[in-house]
């Protein structure tokens, strides 16, 4: 049947629509007449089978990249832990205050984009407005970034005004100053993940990565330890600094030669009007990621109050949960925008299959990883340590971890399929709820009150993070109506267009 247009402010807009017609441009109220024709009749396995396999491949390269990425840190920590103790510990407390006050918040924050970005791609027929809410995620993290950087110029003062050491609190001064201008090109770096991501690109990360990695251990190798050019300490922060610039010029180049540039759109200085609107999924999202990050940090926290042998087995039980995280992060990566791009392209069914199928994935790498663990787990534990009392108190954590992998992993992808239905604000309340009003409390009493150590405080954050999965996986099984979630994810971009084009901005 041809189409019938009419011309307004918004744009051009169908009145008879076809599978093919981008879902923005039809009504809300119309919606799910329009899911009836476009979304997919096939049998629940032929989709599943597909999704699978799409999941499945896309999540190999997301979590590549990730692993990929975590290799810079642990090479600057390898390198620096050379130099001695005191370096060692200020490496740590600067990785530790740059991801806690800067790099998390951020990466929260660019949930907001992965929705808007991903819902648009398949709702719109203007494809620039992916790049609208690509902007609109930039300025949000240079935003952050602006609050950030007076922490890392004033860090020496902060440590020693909390009674940290003075020599620590100096190395961890000088790094955080010199790693202020590797933020900027960090964080866009992040941002423009998402922006390929959610157009489904999902090998740029790991491309750029293969490229860096192996640069940064030669940069690394030239600033720290070079007999003619190597000046230390101070030369990992200025090698890290380098490398993700790199990894910036890198994910630049891939996107001018791809297909991703075609939404670009050019800058647009409206993307700034209509801020409250993105903040609205941003800080949701920003809270969720620092809740979950800065759990583990008081897990470090807690730990040390009981000796370095637990502290030692709590940071090897966290180092080996971090690459199976790592793994169940990619999935996530790879969910997120997958849901939105069902969702806005007005297919819900097969939305809530490729929940069940990411889902699937990430309890069967978490049941590897705990098999992994169950049998070869004293091997593991040997690559960080042979201290005998090191071993003993890792191999008590063994079991609450291999329970703790599962869930850790269904909690990050069941936050993921949240977040590409642009349900931000249930996932933090999830995780504050069950990690700082039920975790912490309960870690306080099991670990401190009944005397159960480092092994309470790893048992109240597990059942903290099974709470959250019961909250989450509740929701996204038994309270979400997928039909509606069309409806919803078109007013949000509807409100979003109507600002770009300087229209009012209507209820519907």
């Amino acid at each position: 049947m041809p189409e019938v247009v009419t011309t307004t402010e918004a744009g051009t807009i169908p009145h008879n629509t076809g599978e093919n017609t981008p879902l923005l441009y039809v009504s809300p109220s119309q919606a799910e007449i329009e899911i009836s024709k476009r979304d997919s009749r096939e049998p629940y396995f032929v989709v599943a089978l597909k999704e699978l396999k799409w999941m499945s491949s896309s999540s190999f390269w997301t979590a590549f990249a990730l692993l990929l990425q975590w290799c810079i840190p642990f090479i600057n920590v390898v390198s620096v832990g050379h130099l001695g103790t005191t370096e060692l510990g200020a490496m740590i407390i600067s990785n530790t205050s740059v991801a806690v006050i800067a790099i998390s918040p951020s990466i929260g924050m660019m949930g907001a984009m992965e929705t808007f970005c991903s819902n648009a791609y398949t709702a719109s027929r203007d494809k620039s407005m992916i790049g609208f809410h690509f902007q609109r995620g930039l300025i949000a993290v240079f935003i952050h970034i602006a609050f950030s950087i007076p922490v890392f110029l004033n860090g020496e003062r902060l440590l020693l005004a909390i009674g940290q050491d003075p020599i620590v609190s100096q190395l961890t001064g000088q790094y955080l100053r010199i790693q202020i201008l590797g933020l900027l090109p960090l964080l866009v770096f992040e941002a423009c993940k998402c922006f390929l991501q959610s157009q489904e690109i999902m090998s740029a990360g790991t491309i750029v990565m293969m490229f860096v990695v192996p640069t940064h251990v030669v940069i690394n190798y030239f600033f720290v330890k070079s007999p003619t050019f190597g000046i230390g300490f101070q030369g990992a922060a200025i090698a890290n600094v380098i490398s993700e610039c790199l990894m910036l010029a890198g994910i630049l180049i891939y996107i001018r030669h791809s297909c991703a540039m075609e939404s670009w759109g050019g800058c647009n200085p409206k993307a700034i009007r209509n801020m409250p609107d993105f903040y609205r999924l941003a800080l949701p999202a920003a809270v969720t990621v620092f809740a979950s990050i800065f759990c583990c940090e008081l897990l470090n926290i807690g730990s040390s109050y009981f000796g370095t042998a637990q502290l030692a087995a709590t940071a090897i039980t966290i180092n080996g949960g971090y690459l199976v995280f790592q793994m169940s992060n990619g999935i996530g990566y790879s969910t997120s925008p997958r849901i939105g791009n069902l969702i806005g392209a007005g297919k819900p069914r097969q939305a809530r299959i490729a929940r069940d199928m990411s889902i699937f994935i990430v309890v069967a790498i978490g049941t590897l990883g705990m098999l992994f663990l169950t049998f070869y787990g004293q091997w593991w534990i040997s690559v960080y340590t042979n201290d005998s009392e090191v071993v003993d108190e890792t191999l008590k954590l063994m079991p609450v971890f291999c329970t703790f992998i599962i869930s850790d992993g269904l909690n990050a992808v069941l936050s993921s399929i949240l977040r590409g239905l642009g349900r931000q604000k249930l996932s933090a309340g999830s995780y504050i709820f069950s990690f700082y009003c039920v975790a912490v409390p309960l870690g306080y009493y099991v670990g401190f009150k009944q005397n159960k150590q480092a092994l309470g405080l790893w048992w109240s954050v597990c059942v903290g993070v099974l709470l959250s999965t019961v909250v989450q996986s509740t929701f996204a099984y038994v309270w979400v109506d997928w039909k509606d979630e069309v409806r919803r994810c078109l007013i949000r971009l509807k409100r979003s267009q109507d600002e770009n084009n300087g229209s009012q901005i209507n209820d519907y």
